[in-house]
């Protein structure tokens, strides 16, 4: 079993919550920071669940950063954070 962050309980609370997630856009689901290389858990604009890593392609933005609870994706110098819902 991989070793991971414990959820924090306002997280888990927010998972069950209606409308704890935006409808539209991208929304952050987990971040992983591991050995390796962090990665983090999205959903993406299509609605479709997807692993990623630093300087993979989310539509036309690159992952520049993952830190815990955070993801900073960029297109042409401009910065998008995305963070885990609030519980």
């Amino acid at each position: 079993m991989a070793e991971g962050t414990p959820t924090p309980r306002k997280v888990t609370a927010a998972a069950t919550q209606h409308d704890a997630l935006p409808m539209r856009g991208m929304a952050l689901l987990g971040t992983f920071m591991n050995d390796k290389a962090p990665e983090a858990l999205i959903r993406n604009q299509n609605g479709r669940i997807e692993k990623i890593g630093l300087g993979d392609k989310v539509g036309r933005q690159q992952v520049v950063a993952i830190n815990p609870g955070l993801v900073v994706l960029m297109r042409n110098g401009a910065t998008e954070r995305l963070t885990m819902p609030r519980g």
